[in-house]
């Protein structure tokens, strides 16, 4: 290896460093400025895709009680056990400025995690994406995002019935797009959902 290719990939090394963390940093500051009702949120599309049970709710609710002095009366309604529809419509009403789309950024995150780690059936995992999408703020964005979920499920069913391209391909390509839509969730949201 000449001086010249190692001073590029240094370079290449140092710029791929400084994006990394450039990337924690941000991540850091969206966990560190999400509210109740954002994590609230998570929460509740996590229990209507399937990723989240209303227990994880739960205890997520009485960690928060634990923590303060006093918790807003819509986390206490939802610790208490109740039936499915009613905790949804609880979490709904935690009081503060959701933001939808690092709620479902988070889950896609989980999802990631879930197919990167484990067996995890790509139908169920795209499945849950698409309604994910569908959920987060409605902006064109999300529609896209939607869009492309059902292009990768469209392009796994053809692989499976060896029409066109590999399902180790389509699984490649699916982590890649969760990837690059996901942020990892805060520690203590993994707590709930493994």
């Amino acid at each position: 290896m000449t001086i010249c290719e190692f001073s590029k990939r240094a370079r290449c090394y140092l710029v791929s460093l400084v994006e990394i963390g450039q990337q924690q940093t941000a991540t850091r500051q969206v966990h560190m400025t999400a509210s109740l009702a954002t994590y609230s949120q998570f929460f509740r599309l996590g229990l209507e895709t399937g990723i989240c049970t209303a227990d994880a709710a739960r205890e997520w609710a009485l960690s928060v009680i634990a923590e303060m002095d006093e918790p807003p009366g819509e986390v206490i309604e939802v610790s208490w056990r109740k039936p499915l529809p009613q905790v949804i419509t609880d979490l709904n009403s935690v009081p503060g400025d959701a933001n939808l789309e690092i709620a479902g950024s988070w889950l896609l995150g989980i999802l990631l995690r879930c197919m990167s780690f484990s067996k995890a059936n790509p139908h169920s995992v795209l499945t849950g994406a698409k309604q994910i999408a569908l959920s987060m703020s409605g902006h064109i964005r999300d529609t896209e995002l939607y869009s492309l979920f059902n292009t990768l499920e469209d392009e796994l069913n053809l692989a499976e019935s060896g029409v066109f391209g590999t399902v180790d391909g389509c699984k490649a390509e699916i982590l890649e797009v969760l990837g690059r839509h996901s942020l990892p969730p805060p520690a203590e949201l993994l707590n709930f959902c493994q």
